[in-house]
């Protein structure tokens, strides 16, 4: 078995309208010794405003980041190629907090170049997360790791923290190279100390082993974090949403299932709101694992086996209310998602759906062609998504290979999202001006000259809309 390890330094923390900076990646083998470093950095986008508080965090100036020699495109073409040839065969491509951070803006920065967006799970492929493998160790085998904060339960699962506490060495913290590093130094320790629990949450990154575990045990442990609390629950699978198979229902078995069997329709909605009834993605490595890794502290207090497996097999027994809970997850979900117009931000529209085999083949002809070719590809592809994503790429690019009316549309929009003053979901030059003016009482003199730096860059950002003669 393969690992890739990876981590990403980046504009800011959201994960739809800030951009990869830099991408490291370690790839090892099934013991976890290394084979393969790769580390990249790419340039700033010109209509990407970076958090003056994130440059300051990871100590990158604006001058930094807009004279890499790479664009982002061409950072995005060598991390796709390298992690595919990395790949091949299958691997599991874990980070830190790496599910709900550094992989919805790994999926962004392919989405925005062009290149498919599920390197991570699909072709064999599979992905786990080392900091919630460290949470889930921590509630089912707390000797295994010395969590920061634990005592007085407060526990912080902060890289740096969690890699000190335990004797890693983490110099140059926030570089993308060195939190891979820790992250894996904390992997070997877990794959050590806690080779079973190691090897079931590692198998829980294939959607496909997970729906197995269930099969196989009708009473699993659920451990899940929150906020840095940990929490563990003894639950039974139900059934999955009708319309989303990757959505469970798991009924917490510290409550007696007869109780449920039988209620109206608006009971098992409150079941579900009181999270008796708990909803789990199983495509995300969920916490789950055989009920003999229970803990004593197990939410309502560890009952006997016996109990949770006779409890568990009354759920499977009654193929009823698998079908009613299974048919009201569809109906949750179509409720609070349903009918809701598409966002008018194309980052936004990620999940809208693959492309079609045609526009497959544009975006293949577009990385293969010359720029003055892309700007011919760019009008042709069905989805209006990859118009305006390839009309970017052009723009930062090849500003040369735009025609009239695409340089009008590029030049236009770019001022609108860059100095817009209403309230978008992105970051603008007036929000970053007021940053900067909240970071500057308490900055460091080098700080100061950072923030005055990055003022001076957004005051030169062009405001002007297209005029012909440009």
């Amino acid at each position: 078995m393969t690992f890739i390890f990876y981590d990403t330094e980046t504009t800011g923390t959201d994960t739809t309208f800030d951009q990869v900076l830099q991408f490291a990646a370690i790839k090892a083998d099934e013991d976890l010794n290394i084979l393969d470093t790769f580390s990249i950095r790419g340039r700033l986008l010109p209509h990407v405003v970076p958090s003056p508080g994130a440059l300051l965090v990871t100590g990158v100036t604006i001058r930094d980041i807009t004279s890499c020699p790479l664009s982002h495109y061409e950072m995005s073409g060598q991390i796709h190629r390298k992690m595919s040839e990395w790949s091949r065969g299958g691997a599991v491509f874990m980070g830190w907090n790496s599910m709900r951070f550094d992989e919805p803006l790994l999926r962004q920065t392919y989405y925005q170049s062009l290149f498919p967006v599920y390197q991570t799970n699909t072709n064999g492929n599979g992905r786990a997360d080392v900091m919630r493998i460290a949470q889930i160790v921590s509630a089912a085998a707390p000797d295994v790791l010395t969590i920061p904060g634990l005592k007085e339960n407060k526990p912080s699962f902060r890289l740096g923290l969690v890699a000190a506490a335990n004797g890693i060495v983490l110099d140059n913290a926030h570089e993308a190279l060195a939190d891979t590093a820790a992250t894996l130094a904390v992997a070997k320790l877990l794959r050590q100390r806690a080779p079973v629990i190691w090897k079931g949450l590692i198998a829980n990154g294939r959607k496909a082993n997970v729906l197995h575990l269930m099969r196989k045990h009708p009473a699993l442990l659920l451990a899940e974090s929150h906020f840095g609390r940990r929490y563990s629950y003894v639950v039974a699978p139900i059934a999955s949403n009708l319309t989303n198979e990757s959505e469970w229902g798991f009924f917490d078995l510290q409550f007696d299932p007869a109780t449920y069997l039988g209620v109206s329709e608006n009971k098992l909605r409150v079941a579900i709101e009181a999270r008796a009834i708990r909803r789990l993605p199983i495509n995300t490595q969920p916490g789950l694992l055989p009920v003999e890794f229970a803990p004593e502290g197990v939410q309502g207090g560890r009952l006997p086996l016996e109990t949770y497996r006779t409890r568990a097999i009354a759920i499977q027994g009654n193929p009823t209310f698998q079908e009613r809970v299974g048919r009201l997850l569809a109906m949750l979900h179509e409720e609070k998602y349903g009918g809701q117009p598409p966002s008018p931000y194309i980052e936004q529209r990620i999940h809208d759906g693959f492309p079609t085999q045609p526009d497959s083949k544009r975006m293949d002809a577009f990385h293969h062609a010359i720029w003055q070719d892309r700007a011919k590809i760019t009008d042709t592809f069905e989805d209006g998504r990859y118009r305006e994503i390839a009309l970017r790429l052009l723009a930062d690019g090849q500003p040369s290979s735009l025609t009239d009316e695409h340089r009008r549309q590029w030049m236009t929009w770019r001022g609108e999202r860059l100095f817009e003053t209403a309230d978008v979901p992105w970051l603008t030059v007036p929000k970053a001006l007021n940053e900067i003016a909240s970071l500057e009482p308490a900055a460091t003199s080098t700080q100061k000259i950072q923030l005055a730096d990055f003022r001076k860059y957004l005051a030169e950002l062009p405001q002007e809309a297209y005029r012909p003669g440009i």
